[in-house]
């Protein structure tokens, strides 16, 4: 398992605006069509992706300016991913955890986990640089 704990200068509120229009693009675009999403624990919808592979995704909660939580199947892996915020009193702490729950360290050596939690500990790491990227496009693209 992966957890970052980071700290931003936007808010809880932003980062779920954030999430809530990425995913509501994201659900509309899997499902070809334009109705409203409501999204909520046990909202599913599949992703393709650039290459063709297909990702399923499982949103297993959504406590708004709070906790965000999906399981993403996809190639014979599964993953959930976490993100808990909390406002500071100047922008926010958002705590990132991944778990793969395809993995089982115990059927592998060493050096293969060491090398399993620097890499997933990297993707992690860029994946909620790239979302913390996302926040700030999208707020400095809503205050227009």
């Amino acid at each position: 398992m992966v957890k970052l704990i980071r700290e931003y200068d936007f808010k809880s509120t932003d980062f779920f605006n954030y999430i809530e229009y990425a995913l509501t693009s994201e659900i509309k675009k899997s499902r070809n069509n334009h109705q409203p999403v409501k999204i909520t624990a046990g909202t599913r919808y599949t992703v393709t992706g650039k290459d063709n592979t297909s990702t399923k995704v499982t949103i297993n909660k959504f406590d708004r300016n709070h906790l965000y939580s999906a399981t993403f199947e996809s190639l014979g892996e599964k993953l959930t991913v976490n993100y808990a915020t909390k406002d500071l009193e100047k922008g926010c702490q958002i705590i990132l955890t991944e778990d793969l729950l395809t993995y089982d360290s115990s059927k592998h050596n060493k050096i293969a986990n060491l090398f399993y939690d620097f890499m997933y500990h990297r993707s992690a790491q860029e994946e909620l640089n790239k979302l913390a990227k996302g926040v700030n496009s999208y707020i400095s693209d809503h205050k227009k």
